[in-house]
């Protein structure tokens, strides 16, 4: 980041900045696009989501960079941050989106709104009450293109033992002994089972630190988790804020999945390579989508899709997920 040198000739000699004296900027619509977004009349009013994480961009921007300024920042640097929330909140009037981005060097941070709106999601997890049923269950629906479409109705318990139960209620009891695939979820190259998720940490620095660094890998078993496991309150409330700290995690805002449920819907790209044989090593771009319940913070869909496969994405829909008292 380029460091701020210019000389400040409006800094106030006995007392902080007023962030309220805008006499001498320049006009708040002149950044790029605005004459687009002033030539584009009436559009359709911005989404929710998009307008909240547009009003809390504003504060959060002007008390970082009022945080800062007994260091090193100037006047100049103030103003710049100013009119970049001003050009935000003209655009979110207009009808258009955007989504300022926090720039920590090297690879693309997670967009301030996707921060934003994972933070919020957060809190609502850590308000769900915990939970001390004796089973897990998760129905959920599943599109891909190997297998077609099927939705299956499992039931686990703290031992990690899985049941199946088909569509007409048929019960199928887990197998016995060392034969009995248990329930796990991935933690960097662990896979751990409900007692260990109880083990976890629940401070984001030091349960951070069990994921992988690659930004792609770790937004993948974080989701994981978030989808089916019972993990506590607290724990996903943790992971919620690994999500937010994830780069290249971006919002995209209000979305409906294949059932018509609205959610908030987070997604991220990166780029991998596919192929055997004479194709092996061709690179292709994949991004992976998750939805979720605003209102309870519980998954609604994930998808994977891989751009420029002639491939419909991987469509994972969760249909009942949550304790139970009993199998069946």
């Amino acid at each position: 980041m380029t460091e701020r040198t210019a000389p400040d000739d409006r800094t106030a000699p006995d007392g902080p900045l007023d962030l309220t004296d805008v006499s001498d900027l320049t006009d708040p619509l002149d950044f790029p696009g605005a004459a687009q977004l002033l030539a584009a009349g009436e559009v359709p009013p911005p989404a929710p989501v998009a307008v909240t994480a547009a009003r809390e961009a504003v504060p959060r921007a002007a008390a970082a960079e009022a945080t800062v300024v007994p260091l090193r920042t100037t006047r100049v640097g103030r103003r710049r941050g100013l009119l970049v929330a001003t050009a935000a909140v003209a655009a979110i009037a207009a009808g258009a989106v955007v989504y300022p981005v926090l720039d920590v060097g090297g690879e693309p941070a997670a967009t301030a709104a996707a921060s934003t709106f994972l933070d919020d999601m957060a809190a609502v997890a850590a308000d769900a009450p915990a939970t001390h049923a004796p089973y897990w269950k998760v129905r959920v629906e599943t599109v891909n293109h190997d297998d077609g479409e099927r939705t299956d109705t499992t039931f686990f318990d703290r031992a990690g033992r899985i049941w199946s139960v088909d569509g007409d209620g048929t019960v199928h009891e887990p197998p016995m002994g060392k034969k009995g695939k248990l329930k796990k979820w991935p933690v960097g190259k662990k896979w751990l089972t409900w007692p260990e998720l109880d083990k976890l940490p629940t401070d984001e620095k030091a349960l951070t630190a069990l994921f992988p660094k690659d930004a792609n890998s770790r937004f993948g078993q974080v989701v994981i988790m978030l989808e089916d496991s019972p993990a506590s309150p607290e724990l996903r409330a943790a992971l919620f804020r690994i999500l937010a700290d994830t780069p290249g995690t971006k919002l995209i805002g209000d979305v409906r999945d294949s059932k018509g449920r609205a959610g908030g819907g987070v997604e991220i790209t990166t780029e991998v390579r596919y192929g055997t044989g004479p194709d092996k090593g061709v690179k292709y771009r994949t991004t992976d989508r998750y939805i979720v319940d605003p209102d309870t913070g519980l998954p609604l869909e994930t998808t994977h899709k891989i751009r420029g496969r002639d491939l419909p994405a991987d469509r994972y829909t969760w249909l009942e997920v949550g304790p139970a008292g009993q199998v069946g």
